[in-house]
């Protein structure tokens, strides 16, 4: 005996029980709607920028990204010295410089959600390697000087922060934000991490810590 709930409909009923393709559709179309609103939230307004930031840099809490802490292929590729340098505020300064000592140069951008997640790990860097010789280059690519110096304020970030005067030598054009690079006291390009790391490690710090035990020539 068919159950009654499986009976046939009479002719031009309806089933009430179940959405009509209609309903469906409509509301498929509403999800997608608040979807690609979301990700244009996130991808395109400042304050999505900064929630993906604080996101990204609960991922590198993790340890999944982890800076690069070996040589460069070409360990005697020599690194470029040829750059002009103006602080957020102050008077411009060249790269030749700071030849001599460990140098860790990343570029930056506040509309960039890896470099916002990256840099409380740099400021922690910064407070604990600070003092002891190495050099700390970071150089921001935003267009209005403004925003950079209102976000580093906002922050309280104090490692220093340039903006490039005149070109950018081949060397440190990179198509990837963030990207940093160690350069040794002898002048040679010792690594380059191209994305987003955790700079605030035991492992980093060795590294940084044995390349300015090189002698310089």
């Amino acid at each position: 005996m068919t159950p009654a709930n499986d009976a046939p409909l009479a002719p031009g009923k309806t089933d009430d029980t179940n959405p009509t393709p209609a309903r469906r559709w409509g509301r498929t179309a509403l999800e997608w709607g608040l979807i690609i609103a979301l990700l244009a939230f996130l991808r395109f307004t400042d304050q999505g920028t900064v929630v993906l930031g604080w996101m990204q840099q609960g991922v590198l809490a993790t340890g999944l990204f982890q800076a690069e802490t070996v040589w460069a292929e070409e360990e005697a590729e020599p690194a470029s010295y040829d750059l002009t340098l103006r602080p957020l505020d102050g008077e411009p300064v060249h790269m030749e410089s700071f030849r001599g000592r460990t140098i860790f140069l990343n570029l930056w951008a506040t509309w960039c959600a890896p470099c916002l997640a990256e840099m409380p790990y740099i400021q922690k860097l910064y407070e604990d390697l600070g003092d002891e010789g190495i050099a700390f280059i970071t150089i921001s690519t935003d267009d209005d000087v403004d925003v950079a110096r209102r976000f580093v304020q906002e922050k309280e970030y104090t490692f220093p922060v340039y903006r490039v005067v005149g070109p950018m030598p081949p060397l440190y054009r990179s198509p990837t934000l963030p990207t940093t690079w160690v350069i040794s006291p002898d002048g040679k390009l010792a690594t380059v991490h191209a994305g987003m790391a955790n700079y605030n490690t035991r492992g980093f710090k060795r590294f940084l810590r044995s390349l300015s035990e090189i002698e310089t020539p």
